[in-house]
């Protein structure tokens, strides 16, 4: 690898240099790209301890790698790994607007990803068997709590070819269930989705409209009743759910999911369901707190100095020690995000 540093600092003044405004893309796409470009260093930082720890899991060069970026929306977790001289780049987003942006950006920068597939985690896995390929790793930044069902994307994950045992794989997740402070944003992040405003319906009048094009003579009773009792489902699986009588009770008050898409609004999960969910395949768990941003300037780089203290302080390896938990504990608190690294 030709110095890292230099690369990763160069490619972050490019980043900087870029003006949104002018990309060719769609505007969803436009404000997605700007909050990374405009802490550039920062999300950087993240990609590349991401594919640094997934080096670390498969004990490989990374010429010797094919790793998958799933579903960023932008790919410069991919394209830092081609300049980082990783072998093979998957790149993989269910929105064609994402692929869009991703080709205008590996343009502009110089590195692009060796394949781009538009779907998701069975048409990664279905290329993967197509075309005789067995990745390392998968990578997804800021994705998994918009999953609609993990159950299912693990599965499929799990049955994609790999040199080893298994797919390694290394999610970042803000929506921690440790840092309350985030945790309270979060969640009138997903308040805000489900009631709508003057402006913009809600999921919540989404699903009580549906029901009743489904249900006319239903009376404005039970269409609240069914509007309140499906959150979290899809168009489909709400149809199924009234016509089964069988209500959708979340045990959070307020995850929620898009019926249009099933993309979850920051879904908040505790870590116990992640390793619920893994264990049938195979699959260990570990969540190692994300650091804050320390590019930044004033009372907030101060602040980030401060818990970035806590955090570092935070053993590597599975805490054993009454003061090593004692540590982890506290870094999970403050820790704006996690890593979920599974192998």
């Amino acid at each position: 690898m030709n110095n890292p540093d230099a690369i990763q600092k160069a490619l972050a003044h490019t980043l900087a240099q870029l003006n949104v405004n002018q990309l060719p893309v769609s505007e969803y796409s436009r404000t997605a790209l700007k909050r990374v470009l405009d802490a550039a260093e920062y999300y950087l930082d993240i990609y590349r301890n991401s594919l640094e720890r997934t080096l670390a899991m498969c004990d490989k060069s990374p010429d010797q790698m094919t790793i998958v970026d799933y579903g960023g929306g932008h790919g410069l977790l991919g394209i830092l790994a081609k300049k980082l001289d990783f072998a093979r780049v998957i790149y993989v987003d269910y929105n064609a607007d994402a692929l869009q942006t991703v080709r205008e950006m590996s343009a502009l920068l110089g590195a692009t990803p060796d394949v781009m597939l538009q779907g998701n985690a069975t048409t990664l896995c279905d290329w993967c068997r197509n075309n005789a390929v067995a990745p390392d790793a998968l990578l997804a930044m800021d994705v998994i709590e918009h999953i609609y069902v993990l159950d299912e994307f693990f599965a499929t994950l799990h049955s994609i070819p790999t040199r080893h045992s298994s797919l390694k794989m290394v999610f970042t997740t803000a929506s921690t269930p440790f840092n309350k402070r985030v945790e309270r944003k979060l969640r009138r992040a997903m308040q805000a989705d489900e009631l709508g405003t003057t402006t913009k319906k809600g999921f919540w009048q989404k699903r009580r409209d549906y029901v009743q094009e489904l249900h006319p003579d239903m009376s404005e009773r039970e269409l609240d009743y069914w509007a309140d009792n499906t959150r979290g489902l899809t168009y489909a699986d709400v149809a199924r759910a009234v016509e089964s009588q069988s209500p959708n009770l979340l045990l959070d008050p307020d995850n929620t999911c898009d019926p249009d898409t099933g993309s979850w609004t920051e879904r908040i999960l505790p870590v116990d369901d992640y390793r619920q969910l893994l264990q049938p395949y195979g699959y260990s768990l570990a969540v190692v707190p994300g650091r804050y941003n320390e590019h930044r300037r004033g009372a907030k780089q101060w602040a980030g100095l401060h818990y970035n203290k806590i955090i570092d302080l935070a053993p590597t390896h599975t805490p054993q020690g009454l003061r090593e938990r004692r540590r982890y504990r506290n870094a999970l608190k403050v820790a704006p995000f996690l890593y979920l690294i599974v192998e």
